[in-house]
């Protein structure tokens, strides 16, 4: 959506008419000898550029009054912002998204609208956009409709190199919107920015932010991803430290495991019944990929998550729910047979276990394959009204066919 406003008239003349508005509104009379008018007019005369700022900080006024002028109040201010030039301009936009933000009133949606049209009114390239992008996030939460900008979240780190913003402001900016996702109940997409954060920090020392990630990453009810942490330098530093350990626990630990690193870190431990619900899953998947080429029996699955015959069918269901393991109950046997599952960490061993696997699929294509080309052979003899014998050799690597 973007901001149409028309102007027609010179700068100054549009500082006189909205200097007049605001005078009306504030209840001043006369027009040329109102104090406000009159004020405004030195600080023009002077070329001062602290009236784009004055202009934008008591537009309060607008917020607070009931005029159907108003909206067009503020256009008509977001073109003599712009107007200003370098740090002047920087000061005014700032107080005009400030101004938008401090002063209460109910008029949520037109604060809205404002600074939607002061962002689209910006360069694309202007780092002010960074003023009124965080300010319209503020203003959404605000009204409980963050939602309702989520679908331009995936936007946010090509808006920030296209803002040209420094890295500072970047991390505050992934803080900011993590912060304002959490605080509307999204866990998962806080977390996001959270490691969006986490990922400018290659050189210098990030140790906090990353002992919390670790934390956050644990408590969060849906997240399994813990390999993709350690891509992270800032984690990668804290080898050593019990959030470190904590994270191993979760990313190839057991069960058992878990309970004893509980029992020494109590301090770090905020949701135990949470966290073992989570390594039973975790569990439960690590037995499903050791074991996709055989039939799970519930005992083994009990005794891995330390729980009764009775509750595995409850606990299978829930880690196929989790999207972490593909399995088939069998009630009759009590077994348990899984097509697929996720592997917690994709080491070595399990490249060796994939090329073992590729290789056992490949032998057996070679082998439908002879069948295949047989069978083609044996038609193909008997359209022609032969009875061509056919033997198939099989050396290995290649398939020798030769009919006698």
């Amino acid at each position: 959506m973007s901001a149409n406003i028309f102007v027609q008239s010179s700068i100054e003349s549009q500082i006189a008419d909205l200097a007049l508005y605001i005078s009306n509104l504030r209840g001043e009379e006369g027009e040329n000898d109102a104090p406000y008018v009159k004020e405004i007019t030195q600080l023009l005369e002077k070329k001062d550029d602290a009236l784009y700022t004055k202009l934008a900080q008591d537009a309060s006024v607008f917020l607070t009054e009931n005029d159907r002028e108003v909206e067009g109040a503020f256009n008509l201010l977001i073109v003599i912002v712009l107007n200003a030039s370098g740090a002047a301009q920087t000061s005014a936009v700032q107080a005009l998204t400030a101004t938008l933000l401090k002063t209460e009133s109910s008029k949520t949606s037109l604060k809205q609208k404002i600074l939607l049209n002061l962002y689209n009114a910006l360069p694309g390239n202007s780092p002010l956009r960074y003023d009124a992008f965080t300010a319209l996030v503020e203003v959404t939460v605000q009204a409980d409709e963050l939602d309702s900008l989520y679908g331009q979240l995936d936007h946010i780190d090509a808006w920030a190199k296209q803002w040209g913003i420094d890295v500072d402001a970047q991390r505050k900016l992934y803080r900011f919107l993590s912060e304002k996702l959490n605080q509307a109940g999204d866990e998962k997409q806080a977390f996001d920015f959270t490691l969006k954060e986490l990922a400018t920090h290659e050189n210098d020392d990030a140790s906090e932010l990353a002992r919390q990630a670790i934390l956050r990453a644990v408590a969060i009810d849906n997240f399994f991803a813990f390999e993709d942490l350690l891509q992270y330098p800032a984690i990668q530093k804290l080898k050593g430290q019990p959030e470190y350990d904590l994270l191993q626990v979760f990313l190839s630990g057991t069960l058992s495991t878990y309970k004893t690193f509980a029992s020494s870190h109590a301090d770090l431990i905020k949701n135990g019944d949470d966290n073992i619900r989570k390594m039973r899953l975790l569990s439960l998947a690590s037995l499903g990929s050791d074991n996709l080429a055989r039939s799970l029996s519930y005992q083994e699955i009990a005794a891995s998550l330390e729980i009764s015959e009775d509750e595995v069918e409850m606990w299978v269901i829930d880690v196929i729910r989790a999207g972490l393991v593909e399995a088939k109950l069998d009630q009759l046997n009590k077994t348990v047979s899984v097509h697929r599952s996720i592997y917690r960490v994709f080491s070595k061993d399990q490249w060796q276990l994939l090329s073992s696997r590729l290789r056992t699929w490949k032998e057996s294509l070679g082998e439908i394959t002879a069948v295949i080309g047989n069978a083609k052979l044996i038609a193909g003899g008997a359209l022609q009204g032969g009875a061509a014998a056919v033997v198939v050799e099989d050396k290995s690597a290649e398939v020798t066919v030769s009919t006698k």
